[in-house]
């Protein structure tokens, strides 16, 4: 059984995806990727397919229906033809640091490296603990573009992530609610509970750590952030979440998230 297979969802951004696969180097054990192309023109699906052809890597092209959909079939097909031990859905902008475990030492059914951004923020954990108050605040603030209710629940959960950080120093590992979506590692055990169409495909863009999280913990899956595999994350920390369609996307993703799942319990 091969241990880790990788699915790499790309929309255009190909100098990224040369960069994460030169950093595979780092991973102890046997491993595949799979590229999966969310198709925006011929040049960009040639130039992507060059790259995954020059790494051994499996390539499938297809229509771009969002993030969800896009690693959803790159799941499936890594299920499907290789059976792996853990699928690892990952941003092309991700440069691997340090994955040099055995695959016997990971415990968990989803797994948090320690995830750096530009800037250095710490990007895991993104969730320690499941706030239905935050949760609620930042339904209100999209819904009803108040930014004062917006803030208040991002704040809940940033007051909580910064306590349990300082708590759990000398930690290397321990239970958390909620996976950064950049790098996420899926057991075979959480694939198969969860079922190959992992993400909500309604969903275009973001939201998606969220919907992940909460299916895990519907049927007492635990996800753990160990910090013995550490990643960083190229996403520009500068960038603002400023542009139009971007902005739109995450308020939508956001409220739907909160209308079909939180509501619901």
């Amino acid at each position: 059984m091969i241990d880790y297979v990788f699915v790499v969802l790309v929309y255009r951004n190909t100098a990224d995806l040369e960069d994460f696969l030169v950093s595979t180097k780092e991973i102890t054990g046997n491993y595949k990727v799979i590229v999966v192309n969310a198709y925006f023109d011929e040049k960009t699906k040639s130039d992507a397919q060059k790259i995954a052809e020059e790494f051994n890597c499996d390539f499938l092209n297809i229509e771009n229906k969002g993030y969800s959909y896009g690693n959803n079939v790159g799941i499936e097909y890594a299920h499907t033809h290789y059976d792996p031990k853990f699928v690892i859905v990952s941003n092309p902008d991700i440069v691997i640091r340090r994955f040099d475990l055995d695959p016997c030492e990971l415990q968990g059914d989803i797994i948090a490296p320690d995830i750096t951004a530009a800037t250095g923020k710490k990007q895991n954990p993104m969730m320690v603990r499941r706030s239905k108050t935050s949760e609620k605040l930042i339904y209100q603030g999209f819904k009803k573009n108040n930014n004062i209710l917006l803030f208040a629940g991002i704040a809940i959960n940033k007051i909580t992530r910064i306590l349990c950080l300082f708590c759990t120093q000398k930690k290397e590992k321990f239970p958390i609610y909620c996976a950064h979506g950049s790098f996420v590692i899926l057991s075979k055990n959480a694939i198969e509970t969860l079922g190959v169409r992992i993400y909500d495909e309604k969903i275009f863009l973001f939201a998606e750590e969220s919907v992940l999280a909460y299916k895990a913990h519907k049927y007492g899956l635990t996800t753990i952030f160990d910090k013995r595999i550490r990643v960083d994350h190229k996403e520009d920390g500068s960038m603002k979440l400023g542009g139009i369609a971007v902005n739109k996307e995450l308020s939508k993703a956001n409220i739907y998230y909160y209308e079909h799942y939180v509501r619901n319990i």
